[in-house]
Formats: C-alpha cells, sequence, structure tokens
C-alpha cells in the first residue's frame, strides 16, 4: 500500500480521535494548560514538527512554541460563547531551518477571534464565523507523583529517538519515598535527588545529579541526557502512554517508556 494513503489514514484517524463534536460554551478551565497544534487551515502538521500553545489562565497568559521560537503573550476570554482576543504576541528570534512552518503559526494567531471545545481533550480556534484556523489537542495529562515510581528507558532526548547500540541502555529509576533517582545515561552510572511543588502538582527538577567518570566509546548520546536532565521543570503523560520531562520554556526534553 502507497505509504502516503497509510500515513494519510493514520493523521485522519488521530484527528479524529482528538477533535469531535465541537461544542458552543468554553470556560477559562477548558482551555488551561498545553496542547499541541496539529492542523493549521485545515492541513495537518507534520510529526515531526512540535508545535503548541500553553493557556495560563490565572496569569491571562499565553505561551508556546511555534516550531522554532518562543512564543508569548495575552488573552481574555471574553464569553462562554467563546470570543477570544489575542493581545502583545510577540516571539523569539531565532532562525531554524523550516521557518514555513513559523510563519503558518503566527498568521494563524493573528486571526484568531474564537476559540471552542472540540471534544474532550481537543480546542478548535477560528478566525471568523465557523472557519476554523488551528486544531488544538490536550498535549499532555497530568499524572501523580507515585505514578512516575519504578524504572523508565530513555527513547528520545530533545525530541530525537537515541542510537541503537549504545553501551548501556539509558533509563531512570525514580524512589518516591526517598525523592531520589539512579540508573544509567549511557556509559555512567547516575545517582541524584529531585524536587517537586506541593503548589504544582506537574513540577520537577533534578537539581545534585551525579555520575562515575568512566569513559565510553560515543560519550555524545550521555551528554545530551545529562544536558536534558539539568534542564526539566516539569512532567507528564502523552498521548502514546511515555512519561515526558519538560523545560522551563515547557519544551519536551526527554522522552521515557516504563519497562516492564
Amino acid at each position: 500500500m502507497n505509504k502516503k494513503i497509510i500515513l494519510g489514514s493514520m493523521v485522519g484517524v488521530f484527528l479524529f480521535a482528538c477533535c469531535s463534536m465541537t461544542k458552543k460554551e468554553v470556560s477559562m478551565t477548558d482551555i488551561q494548560g498545553e496542547w499541541n497544534i496539529v492542523q493549521i487551515n485545515g492541513k495537518p502538521v507534520a510529526e515531526n514538527e512540535h508545535p503548541f500553545l500553553g493557556f495560563n489562565t490565572k496569569e491571562g497568559r499565553i505561551y508556546g512554541n511555534s516550531g522554532c521560537n518562543s512564543i508569548m503573550g495575552s488573552f481574555d476570554l471574553l464569553s462562554k460563547s467563546g470570543k477570544i482576543e489575542l493581545e502583545g504576541m510577540a516571539s523569539t528570534m531565532m532562525a531554524c531551518p523550516n521557518m514555513e512552518m513559523e510563519r503558518e503559526v503566527l498568521d494563524a494567531l493573528s486571526s484568531v477571534k474564537t476559540i471552542r471545545l472540540s471534544g474532550k481533550d481537543s480546542l478548535t480556534l477560528y478566525k471568523s464565523g465557523k472557519t476554523p484556523v488551528m486544531l488544538l489537542c490536550k498535549r499532555f495529562t497530568e499524572i501523580p507523583l507515585t505514578g512516575l515510581h519504578g524504572e523508565w528507558r530513555i527513547i528520545k532526548v530533545y525530541g530525537k529517538s537515541l542510537p541503537s547500540g549504545m553501551e548501556n541502555t539509558p533509563f531512570l529509576m525514580f524512589d518516591i519515598a526517598g525523592h531520589s533517582i539512579s540508573g544509567n545515561a549511557g556509559c555512567n552510572r547516575i545517582n541524584g535527588k529531585f524536587i517537586t511543588d506541593k503548589g504544582n502538582g506537574s513540577a520537577i527538577s533534578f537539581p545534585t545529579v551525579s555520575t562515575t567518570r568512566m569513559a565510553c566509546q560515543d560519550m555524545q548520546a550521555e551528554q545530551n541526557v545529562l544536558s536534558a536532565l539539568e534542564n526539566v521543570k516539569s512532567f507528564g503523560m502523552i498521548k502514546n502512554g511515555n512519561l515526558a520531562l519538560f523545560d522551563t520554556s515547557s519544551n519536551q526534553v526527554l522522552e521515557l517508556t516504563r519497562n516492564k
């Protein structure tokens, strides 16, 4: 079967599961949190792109990533019918290989007038009337800290799969009672403590990670793992059932799957 047909079918199934049956009323509680941008002006976003939006309803702040640069601004939900104003939208100024996605995201956001629920875990943004410009799906689900307990294999770092044939399989072991982690970064063993925040159930950081001092043939993957751990600020469960760790800008820096 043609690969393009297969991919198109998979995207269609994902969007159907994520975005169904638009509801007329929307509240601050409905839009709170972070959302993957999965479609712009009717065109599905490619799997290797990772634009997202976050709504901080307590502060009236919108933030996210356009696929290259961080974006930020403020918003005001004007009515239960979903009328919304996005104000003071700005972005960082990095140059990336693919700036087309960035332009599409920013152009779409500049036209948004209405936001509505499309289902339990999805939102639709409209520019006017019934013309959708962007479909969003819940980025991750918050899980209790106890849900981290046990061993997790690291499968992606900064969005890229780890190379095959590494000397040791990178993994993290969470000891919730001791607020500690252990594991392997790909060559060296790691140990450390983690810190959480009682006021934010998804907050976590690893300020005191130490390693052994062995040298291996390829140290780059290990360095990436350790760098990612230093930047972690929050965690959540993503759609495929894996654990994701995010940095201070809510960019996904690590993806882990539970070892059985």
